[in-house]
């Protein structure tokens, strides 16, 4: 194995997780398993068509069955003061669906009531007793369908981009085109979403939430009831996994906040697994056209990629899906266009990997054929376009060690004895498939405050607002202060 750029670099001393035995033995709390004096539980009712409004809701067999505390509709709701902009020029402060704001159903699965009781098991059957009256209407949830029939977006980020010369792909010696279709993929981690809200007082409430960002869950709350930062304190001691799913509120957290605050006592919404498919968000579907020239060497002469896809109907979700395509090679050629099209689904959100993930997929596939067609290395064909300085605007990187991940991953792999034909790999009796790809990401940062306390027994507490979704976080704290204060 050669050398590398890390080989020279700090190594940790490997240290257990700090809340590994927490976890494995059932201590570690998620935000569903908590209790308190008091609580009540609380179902959300879903709707059963996809598009339309609510004509009518029965209500009463469920206001009148065993333990129930109320119920709450569009017809009853106290709508939080955040549900209309002070400004009338300017978006409401709440983003997203305004749960019970009206009778107007934007996707199947919307929450239409909140049915709150002193069991889960009684809500849970009151809900089942919830009727309700539709008027329906046509409605379009399939991005095939949407480009037929439904008006993209408008605006500069819809705007076709060109970088060169438009077409030059079309006149280049070797040619690849190919359409690359992606379904929506939902995250259902396994720890499943929910809220525990109580309101301290009426302008000051401590809420547990399965949240990847408690000061965003924080700033939503503040937003949404016109409070103060420090009437609004967010608790997320674990986090069963995310990827992404819980990086904002969904309406599940502000019915919590409502019901709650209606009740006058401690409140937990906890969604089901169903409503995990449509409550939470996921990674939107999309159907992108991508188009590479290059010459017999290998070069790049351009690229094109064409990328259509979803949001809801009532907030714009995009993503960065085409960005990849002019940031990761060195071509002086390329075109991107990037359309959007809203539809009769809840909001997408960011997954694994948001729109890079995405994109890449069919610039990468891509790159492979024309491989395969110029009879070249994969490795050698990325190398030949390698970008020493970002192809948008020429300014140098700082910091960039992808070929040393090529040669580290060839290494690894036995890239070099594999036979580069493919369907030709056989071991044990099974075919074994050989490949590599690229990707990229952005390394994001914030402004993060702490506080250290230094105890008399020579224990160190550090505090901060962070969540732990699942790559140990809270390890590589720990790690970080031990090495800085001196401390074990």
């Amino acid at each position: 194995m050669g050398n590398y750029f890390f080989d020279s670099a700090t190594d940790f001393e490997e240290l257990d997780r700090v809340d590994g035995i927490a976890k494995v033995t059932g201590q570690a709390k998620y935000t569903a398993e908590f209790d308190m004096p008091g609580l009540a539980y609380g179902v959300i009712v879903g709707s059963n068509i996809t598009k339309g409004t609510i004509a009518a809701i029965d209500t009463k067999a469920a206001e009148r069955a065993p333990g129930v505390l109320g119920v709450i509709t569009h017809l009853n709701v106290s709508k939080p003061a955040g549900y209309t902009a002070a400004d009338a020029t300017k978006p409401a402060p709440v983003r997203g669906l305004k749960v019970f704001d009206d009778n107007v159903i934007h996707f199947n699965g919307q929450p239409i009531a909140l049915v709150m009781a002193d069991s889960f098991e009684r809500a849970t059957y009151a809900a089942s007793l919830i009727k309700a009256q539709y008027d329906k209407l046509p409605f379009t949830t399939g991005l095939e369908e949407a480009v037929k029939t439904i008006k993209p977006l408008e605006g500069n980020q819809y705007k076709e981009s060109v970088r060169g010369e438009k077409d030059a792909w079309k006149n280049a010696a070797v040619k690849v085109e190919g359409t690359y279709t992606m379904p929506n993929q939902v995250h259902n981690p396994m720890e499943l979403h929910g809220t525990i809200v109580k309101w301290e007082a009426d302008d000051k409430v401590t809420v547990w939430e399965k949240t990847q960002g408690v000061k965003s869950t924080q700033r939503d709350v503040m937003q949404a009831f016109a409070l103060p930062e420090k009437n609004v304190q967010v608790n997320t001691l674990y986090v069963g996994g995310g990827f992404g799913s819980a990086l904002r509120s969904w309406p599940h957290t502000m019915a919590a906040l409502i019901g709650a605050k209606k009740l006058g006592r401690p409140l937990k919404v906890t969604l089901t697994r169903m409503q995990m498919f449509t409550l939470v968000g996921y990674r939107p579907q999309a159907i992108q056209r991508m188009a590479i020239g290059a010459d017999r060497d290998g070069k790049l002469v351009g690229m094109m990629h064409e990328a259509d896809a979803v949001t809801s109907n009532y907030e714009n979700f995009t993503e960065n899906i085409v960005k990849m395509t002019r940031a990761l090679y060195a071509c002086a050629n390329v075109t991107t266009k990037y359309t959007l099209y809203p539809v009769e689904l809840s909001t997408p959100t960011w997954m694994r990997g948001p729109g890079e993930a995405t994109g890449s997929f069919p610039l990468e596939c891509a790159l492979d054929e024309l491989s395969y067609q110029l009879k070249m290395d994969p490795i050698e064909l990325r190398l030949k376009n390698y970008a020493e300085t970002d192809p948008e605007n020429g300014k140098p990187y700082s910091s960039k060690f992808l070929k040393e991940a090529y040669q580290l991953g060839a290494d690894k792999f036995g890239w070099k004895d594999r036979n580069p034909t493919p369907n030709t790999m056989m071991e044990n009796g099974w075919k074994v498939g050989f490949g590599m790809s690229t990707g990229i990401f952005g390394a994001f940062r914030n402004e993060a405050k702490l506080a250290l306390k230094l105890l008399a027994d020579g224990s160190l507490i550090l505090q901060t607002a962070v969540s732990d979704s699942g790559p140990g976080t809270g390890t590589a704290m720990t790690k970080i202060a031990s090495d800085a204060m001196g401390i074990p």
